[in-house]
């Protein structure tokens, strides 16, 4: 399996902020989490992401995810020869695409 991926899905909070007060602790949530990598292995307990591959074999910086953890799992496109799209970044900070120019 060499499909990439980007999964979302909720992740356990460790806090080390030193004491956490008893009325506070209603308040704490886990979070959200997202990863994108290869997918190596899926069944129906669990993903796992790799977020580097090798030719040789083997990968590295593998995430193990639990299937009923998981919010989404989005399959992502190659993009090919190379080529980024014409995608620029608006005033905004929002991606648009680039517009095409009129003769």
């Amino acid at each position: 399996m060499n499909e990439i991926v980007k999964v979302t899905w909720i992740d356990a909070q460790r806090l080390e902020l030193g004491i956490v007060q008893d009325e506070d602790l209603p308040d704490l949530k886990p979070i959200e989490g997202y990863i994108v990598g290869f997918k190596v292995h899926e069944d129906k307990e669990r993903i796992i992401i790799a977020q580097e591959r090798w030719e040789l074999g083997g990968c590295k910086y593998v995430h193990v995810i639990p299937k009923c953890s998981i919010i989404k799992i989005t399959k992502l496109k190659e993009v090919k020869n190379g080529k980024p799209r014409n995608i620029r970044t608006s005033s905004k900070g929002n991606r648009t695409k680039k517009k095409a120019k009129r003769k």
